[in-house]
């Protein structure tokens, strides 16, 4: 850690680091490397930390939930100003999708003594109350996607929900079913619709989340089962474009049948208090609209010179679920000096090879909405011509430069923003709107930011000044600018996709070999499978070289697009037990998000299902081959058609 701490702190110094650096860049041939030069250069000085502090000053300045007119308001403001910067074309792309608001809620506490009749309905005396807003003006916190209803029940304590918290409850002669559960957001971070899927699962009829801080902060968030399908979860892996079938919300999995409230630190103690003298009644009752309303996705491009039809992407989420100081307004005032950086070059005559496109998602915060939902729409043209898709979420929230990628791009965002190859994590789980790119269409991903201890997390602490505390002078806010809009050009502009294959088949070898000792046995299908990508891959690397180094375009070309087909060759249509959505044979996130690696073989093993491992291992043995067969086609100085 200390040596990437070290490269960071030298990128965040004036007149060092990136645009200082000489030598080769990886896929760029030495008759390219002057002009991509220039490029770095001018992009490295591009970024003015006033214009970041200013637009994020201005991005946080009221709430903008998904769907709501500020929410609206600052789509318009990105279409007008990536228009403004050069961008040849900015657009809003509107869905459809059901985006719950809470008409109410409550959380009360019901004093012990036997209720008359009447009290019964209405729940007796109120002892205490939550409080539900951090402060009077602030919005009401709620959960989206938890279920509308009334219960009075007791409450038990089931620390961070996870499983073998719930079955310690069970040990102790404490049932769950019909009670109110109270949890405390686990740490590390566990996605907190998992403990509302668990809890619903063993009959519990609500439940209250809170996070353990210091201040009086709530951290408000979705619940939708996204693990299990993302995106509007009435048209679960189809776009909800238009006149689109919709599920009824009663058959949709991805949606909760309990209610699920966060609370305060300060609320949640006093209901702990409480249950120290005995058993503690609570009343909770949720009422939400349940509406479809628009979200709103801006896209905007900067048209290739040479391959137009070939994409790079790079997205940050608008939405926030309060102001949004960090998540998610740090990365979108970056995105935004992004798109000022890439068209001063574009007008200026430097346009990129490859098309760039960049996006503003909505309804990331609900179930990474706009984005699954654009590309489930744009899924057959995103398979043709996406190189990558590059992801900014929460931008920055500490000092420490963070980054997880496929393992085919990891060393080049690891040479680009100067940390070691080692620190780039490739095992990928979920939560932000890179999801879609990777486990439903086949597209490689980076998801990257700087990070530290972030307690405003959701809440309506989360500002523009304590970004400021976080990040003085926006320093960091300039430096994410600059790693991003390079690895944008060094994809778009590179003679020879910089896509290490040969990295990744060794990646694989690693996930299989951990699979393989928690079964037992070698699992030869797939491992001499491996083998044949891992092969295929290490001679189509070495003839692409010879084609580069002789500069034969055209044949070039073939090449790029045979490794652009790669990642795509790893979806099976068939999608993974349980879950259609999540296609990837490599990758998919557990129900926590944490990342699970070869995921349909892992469950299988993990189930000790015999026959369940002989067929994800057949499945996972032909993406493999499929992945091996888009690479075969050259393997002697690039020659199509050579074995």
């Amino acid at each position: 850690m200390a040596g990437i701490a070290v490269a960071t702190a030298l990128l965040l110094m004036p007149g060092t680091g990136l645009q200082e650096r000489q030598g080769p860049i990886d896929g760029f041939a030495p008759t390219s490397i002057a002009a991509q030069r220039d490029v770095e250069r001018r992009l490295t000085r591009f970024p003015s930390t006033r214009r970041i502090e200013a637009d994020h000053q201005f991005l946080t300045a009221e709430p903008h939930v998904a769907g709501s007119p500020r929410d609206r308001l600052l789509a318009e403001w990105t279409r007008d100003q990536w228009i403004a910067a050069g961008l040849d074309s900015a657009e809003i792309v509107e869905h459809d999708v059901l985006l719950p608001y809470p008409r109410s809620a409550s959380v009360e506490m019901i004093p012990p003594h036997p209720p008359s009749p009447a009290d019964t309905r209405l729940g007796g005396q109120v002892a205490w109350r939550a409080t539900l807003r951090e402060q009077a003006n602030d919005p009401i916190a709620f959960h989206a996607y938890g279920a509308s209803g009334d219960v009075i029940a007791p409450v038990l304590s089931a620390g961070t929900g996870t499983p073998a918290e719930f079955d310690r409850l069970a040990a102790r002669g404490l049932d769950v079913h019909g009670k109110i559960v109270l949890v405390r957001y686990p740490v590390p971070y566990s996605y907190r619709g998992y403990t509302v899927y668990l809890a619903q699962q063993r009959g519990a009829a609500a439940v209250l989340m809170y996070a353990e801080t210091a201040d009086a902060g709530i951290q408000r968030g979705g619940v939708g089962f996204d693990f299990l399908a993302p995106g509007d979860p009435l048209t679960p892996g189809w776009t909800s474009t238009p006149g689109a079938r919709r599920l009824p919300p009663a058959d949709a999995p991805a949606l909760p049948a309990i209610m699920s409230v966060p609370i305060a630190t300060k609320d949640a103690h006093a209901i702990l208090d409480a249950l120290r003298g005995g058993e503690v009644t609570l009343r909770v009752r949720v009422d939400n609209d349940e509406a479809i309303r628009p979200v709103w996705t801006v896209i905007g491009r900067i048209n290739g010179s040479t391959y137009p039809d070939q994409w790079v992407i790079a997205g940050n989420h608008r939405d926030a679920w309060a102001y949004g100081g960090v998540d998610p307004s740090s990365g979108s005032a970056v995105l935004m000096e992004m798109a000022r950086a890439l068209g001063a070059l574009a007008k200026s005559g430097a346009r990129p090879r490859r098309t760039i496109l960049l996006a503003s998602w909505d309804a990331e915060e609900f179930a990474m909405t706009s984005s699954t939902e654009w590309g489930e729409q744009h899924e057959v043209e995103l398979r043709e011509k996406a190189v990558a898709y590059l992801n900014v979420d929460a931008a920055v929230s500490g000092t420490a430069f963070s980054a997880r990628a496929v393992p085919s791009l990891a060393h080049l965002v690891a040479s680009t923003a100067g940390v070691a190859d080692a620190s780039i994590d490739t095992r990928i789980g979920a939560g932000s709107d890179y999801s879609v790119f990777l486990n439903f269409v086949g597209i490689p991903i980076v998801d990257m930011r700087f990070e530290g201890p972030y307690q405003v997390y959701h809440s309506t602490f989360d500002t523009h000044d304590w970004v400021s505390r976080v990040d003085p002078g926006f320093l960091r806010h300039a430096q994410l600018t600059r790693i991003w809009a390079l690895l944008a050009t060094r994809l778009a502009n590179a003679d020879l996709l910089p896509l290490d294959h040969v990295r990744y088949a060794k990646r694989i070898g690693d996930f299989l070999e951990d699979v393989e000792r928690r079964w037992g046995t070698p699992l030869q299908l797939a491992s001499s499978a491996l083998a044949r990508f891992d092969a295929a891959a290490t001679q189509h690397a070495a003839a692409a070289r010879s084609v580069a180094a002789a500069g034969n375009g055209a044949t070039l070309e073939l090449i790029n697009r045979a490794l652009m087909a790669v990642e795509s060759s790893f979806i099976d249509p068939v999608g993974l037990n349980g879950r259609p959505w999540f296609r990837h044979q490599l990758y998919a996130p557990a129900f926590t998000y944490q990342p699970e690696v070869l995921p349909r073989l892992a469950e299988a093993v993990d189930a000790r299902d015999a026959e369940r491992v002989a067929e994800a291992e057949r499945r996972l043995a032909e993406a493999l081959d499929r992945a091996a067969q888009c690479l075969k086609v050259f393997t002697t100085f690039g020659a199509p058609g050579a074995s």
